[in-house]
């Protein structure tokens, strides 16, 4: 880390390493947190099918925190042309096994979206996981990250833990950095109003339903958001 702060990209290495918590390699490859998503690898969201159930004209999509490729894969076989992207090394060797077992084509990349270039437009972008484990001064790089991806009127669609629900950490963006172990902060409905609303029209903000068939269960406790550009 460097000794002096002399611009916006050193405030923002500063308050990373004051952040950096989860070694997403290692969840991947350890497999000992029995987290949703890593037991139903296979499965898309709920939130996910019932977008593209619409009949929305998508043909371009990018996703962001594609874990092991579940929600990528299900946009694949929509004829969807994905670029799916993942900090995790591991998670996307195991995603370009499974799309090559169910016979897609996914365009699977291990990058670290908030300080690495993306170049492209696209018609929809999704995640599932990634904002509630970002840290507060990322999010305004996040914002941009997704204005900067998505077409004039293009949507943008989100899963993110809940305020309310036990599932997360229910602190301020102050109490953040005072924690030591973190994992994931929650998000009151009206605190996403005011994240997204000054960029994105809101679609819909919903909680996630759970018995919808061949879609991923046990996700109650999340978010299920859709905004335009």
């Amino acid at each position: 880390m460097k000794p002096f702060i002399n611009n916006y990209d050193d405030i923002m290495e500063l308050l990373d390493s004051q952040a950096e918590n989860v070694s997403w390699d290692e969840f991947y490859e350890s497999r000992k947190h029995p987290a949703n998503f890593i037991i139903q690898n296979d499965v898309p969201d709920e939130n996910l099918v019932e977008f593209f159930g619409k009949g929305v004209p998508i043909s371009s999509s990018i996703e962001f925190g594609c874990g092991e490729g579940r929600n990528a894969i299900f946009m694949a076989k929509h004829g969807v042309s994905v670029t799916a992207i993942d900090i995790s090394s591991t998670a996307i060797e195991n995603a370009n096994r499974i799309a090559t077992q169910k016979g897609v084509s996914v365009d699977f990349r291990c990058q670290n979206v908030l300080k690495e270039c993306i170049n492209g437009k696209y018609d929809f972008a999704y995640d599932s996981g990634m904002l509630h484990h970002l840290p507060p001064h990322r999010r305004i790089t996040y914002i941009e990250l997704i204005k900067s991806v998505l077409k004039p009127g293009g949507y943008f669609g989100l899963v993110c833990f809940a305020w309310g629900e036990n599932c997360a950490d229910e602190v301020d963006d102050w109490e953040f950095y005072q924690q030591r172990k973190r994992v994931g902060v929650a998000f009151t409905k009206e605190r996403l109003v005011e994240l997204f609303a000054p960029h994105f029209e809101i679609v819909e903000i919903r909680k996630y339903r759970n018995g919808v068939p061949d879609t991923i269960q046990g996700l109650d406790f999340m978010w299920t958001c859709l905004f335009r550009n």
